[in-house]
């Protein structure tokens, strides 16, 4: 089962998602926007990492990947998980831990600036794939660790969900912060 959303339709959720992030920035102090409120609760600026790194090396990056045919395969299915969310065109209001499989990450938050600027490249990069994803046949998959085989247009639209799916902590680590 794939998405029923076009290309350009989820292009505009993730421009109304990410603009949303970028508007955000402006309303936080440097303090704000580093402070941790526990050792196992992410900042501000470690959530906006996140949101930064997993768009651009994992969701583009698949994405581009499953257009030009490398490091997947031909066929394959999503899981259960991966079922469960282009059935409900979204993660699950839950918190999901980075499985361990993929390692321990440091996220080291960039200025704000940095991310108005890198977030608004995330938008051109995702506008440039929205024809190449619409013209893909989808036969080709790369995995992920998560949902299993993925082809392009999941790729991208599993882009636009993960960032809607981190406004839910944003607004709970402001609620720390402010």
């Amino acid at each position: 089962m794939t998405s029923q959303q076009t290309p350009s339709e989820i292009y505009s959720s993730l421009e109304t998602t990410i603009n949303r992030y970028i508007a955000s920035l402006d309303k936080y102090t440097n303090e704000q926007f580093l402070h941790k409120p526990a050792e196992d609760v992410w900042s501000l600026g470690q959530m906006y990492e996140h949101v930064l790194m997993t768009a651009n090396f994992s969701f583009l990056a698949n994405t581009v990947r499953c257009l030009e045919q490398r490091k997947g395969q031909l066929g394959g299915e999503h899981n259960a998980y991966g079922d469960n969310i282009f059935k409900h065109n979204g993660f699950p209001p839950i918190k999901v831990k980075v499985p361990e499989s993929l390692g321990k990450i440091e996220l080291i938050p960039k200025t704000q600036d940095e991310y108005r600027e890198q977030l608004k490249k995330v938008l051109s990069d995702a506008k440039a794939l929205i024809e190449p994803v619409a013209n893909d046949a989808g036969e080709y998959k790369c995995y992920h660790p998560v949902f299993a085989w993925l082809n392009a247009h999941e790729w991208f639209h599993n882009l636009e969900m993960h960032s809607r799916h981190h406004l839910r902590q944003q607004k709970e680590l402001e609620s720390l912060v402010f």
